[in-house]
C-alpha cells in the first residue's frame, strides 16, 4: 500500500508539472489555423437572428446535484441518476458585442482573451441509472429533447450533434465551457451536448483508479444518451468528441452499443465522426473494440503525439502499457493487418514530420491549444472530410497520417476545391 501510495504522489508530481486535464475559468481556445491562417470564416453562417454572444449547451452529467438553493450546480459525487438540461454559456464579459466575438474567433494570437462563463443552468429531466440497463430509456424528457432540443438541431443547417466527453480532473463547468467553445469553432452550426461524468478535481483518484472505475461506470448512460438522441431527435448525424480518459467512457459506451445493436440496425444510431483526441486508454484494451467501433461510426480518429506528458505518467505509474493517445512501440503483425482493413480509422500522428516542419505538436492538450491540431479536429467533426482531402499526408501504414511542412496551404488547397472557402483574391 506504501508502494502504491509513493507511485501515486509522483504520478500527480508530474502530472501537475505537465500539461494536463485541469480546473478553472477558461478563456476561448486559440483560434484554430482553419480560421486564422487559411482564411476560412468560423460564424459567417450564422443567421443574424442568432447573433447573440451567449451558447446554449445541453447536457447529461452522472454527476450529483449540490444542495446549493441559489442555482443548479453538479459536484463530484456519483448519482443514482442520469440529470438532463441547458446551461448558456457566456463568451467574453457583458460589452462583449457579436463584432469582438467574431474578430476574436479569427486572431491569433488575440488582442484580448475571452473567458467563458456560466449565465445560467436549468435541469429539466432525470432518468435512474437501474431503468437504462435494458436499452429501453424511458426519461421525462420534458422541453430537453423534445422541445428545446430538437429545435436546436431543426435551426441548423447540418442538423448534427455535438457530443463532448472530458476527461479527469474537471468539474461540471469545465464540461459544458469546452462543448461550448467547439461547437463555436464548428461555425455554431451543431447543437453541442456536454456529457459530465463525476471524475474529482485531483490527479490522485484518477491515479489510484477510483476514477477510472468511475469513467467505465458512466459509459451506459452514455449509451443511453446517444440510443435517446438516435431515436427521439432529427438529428441528421451524431458525432463525438473525447478527451483523455473520456475516451474510456466513450470506447465503453460504444462497445455497449455494439451488443445490443444488431448489423443494419448500428446505421439507425447515425454516429458520425468519433474523435479521440490524445486518449487515455490502454491500447491492449481498445484495439480489441476498434471494428466493433468502426462498424457503428462513419468515421474514427485518433490522434496520437511523441511527447504527451500526461500519458506516459498514466503508463508508467498506472500500468496497462501503452495509451492510444501515445506513439512508440509496435503492434503485432495480425493487429497492425486488422487496423489497415478499417478504411474510415484514421490515426493522426501529430508528431510525424516535426523535422521537416521545425516543430513537434506535444502536451496533453494540443488537440484544444494547438491551433493545427485543432483546425484538424474541427475540420474533420464538422465538415465531416476525409483525412487526404483536408491538408494532411499519408504515411507508409494506410491508417496514419501526418499534418506536413505546409499544412495551412495544403489545407486552403483542399478547401478550395470543395468549395469551403473561396480561392486567392475573391
Amino acid at each position: 500500500m506504501t508502494y502504491t501510495i509513493a507511485r501515486c504522489v509522483l504520478f500527480a508530481t508530474t502530472l501537475a508539472l505537465a500539461n494536463g486535464c485541469g480546473v478553472g475559468v477558461q478563456p476561448l481556445m486559440p483560434t484554430p489555423a482553419v480560421f486564422s491562417e487559411v482564411g476560412a470564416l468560423p460564424l459567417v453562417d450564422v443567421p443574424p437572428e442568432r447573433r447573440w454572444t451567449p451558447r446554449r449547451v445541453f447536457y447529461a452529467t452522472t454527476r450529483q446535484r449540490t444542495n446549493d438553493k441559489q442555482r443548479v450546480d453538479y459536484g463530484n459525487r456519483v448519482a443514482d441518476q442520469v440529470s438532463m438540461g441547458m446551461a448558456i454559456v457566456g463568451f467574453g464579459d457583458y460589452g462583449t458585442t457579436w463584432a469582438d466575438l467574431d474578430v476574436a474567433s479569427r486572431e491569433n494570437p488575440r488582442e484580448q482573451e475571452l473567458d467563458l462563463e456560466f449565465s445560467g443552468v436549468v435541469e429539466t429531466s432525470r432518468v435512474r441509472l437501474s431503468d437504462i440497463g435494458d436499452g429501453t430509456n424511458e426519461a421525462d424528457e420534458t422541453g430537453w429533447l423534445r422541445r428545446a432540443f430538437n429545435e436546436s438541431i431543426e435551426e441548423t443547417k447540418s442538423g448534427s450533434v455535438l457530443i463532448f466527453v472530458h476527461g479527469a480532473k474537471v468539474n461540471f463547468y469545465n464540461a459544458c465551457v469546452f462543448a461550448a467553445q467547439l461547437d463555436h469553432f464548428m461555425g455554431r452550426d451543431t447543437t453541442p451536448v456536454a456529457f459530465s461524468w463525476p471524475t474529482r478535481q485531483n490527479i490522485v483518484s484518477y491515479g489510484l483508479g477510483g476514477d477510472v472505475q468511475r469513467a467505465y461506470e458512466a459509459a451506459p448512460a452514455l449509451a443511453m444518451l446517444i440510443e435517446m438522441i438516435a431515436e427521439r431527435s432529427p438529428a441528421t448525424r451524431i458525432d463525438i468528441v473525447c478527451w483523455s480518459a473520456g475516451a474510456r467512457v466513450t470506447s465503453r459506451a460504444l462497445d455497449v452499443l455494439a451488443e445490443r445493436t444488431p448489423g443494419e440496425a448500428r446505421k439507425d444510431l447515425r454516429i458520425g465522426t468519433v474523435y479521440f483526441a490524445a486518449g487515455d486508454v490502454p491500447r491492449k484494451e481498445f484495439i480489441p473494440l476498434l471494428p466493433d467501433i468502426h462498424d457503428l461510426a462513419d468515421r474514427v480518429v485518433v490522434s496520437v503525439s511523441s511527447n504527451d506528458s500526461a500519458l506516459r505518467g498514466a503508463s508508467a505509474f498506472m500500468g496497462g502499457g501503452l495509451r492510444i493517445g501515445q506513439t512508440g512501440g509496435t503492434v503485432d503483425e495480425k493487429d497492425s493487418a486488422m487496423l489497415a482493413s478499417l478504411e474510415r480509422l484514421e490515426i493522426v500522428n501529430v508528431s510525424l514530420g516535426s523535422d521537416e516542419r521545425g516543430f513537434d505538436i506535444t502536451g496533453h492538450r494540443y488537440w484544444f491549444d494547438h491551433p493545427w491540431a485543432s483546425s484538424d479536429l474541427v475540420v474533420a467533426v464538422s465538415a465531416g472530410l476525409a483525412a487526404a482531402d483536408r491538408g494532411l499526408v499519408a504515411s507508409d501504414h494506410p491508417s496514419i497520417w501526418a499534418l506536413p511542412a505546409d499544412y495551412p496551404a495544403q489545407l486552403r488547397d483542399d478547401m478550395v476545391r470543395l468549395g469551403r472557402v473561396r480561392p486567392p483574391g475573391e
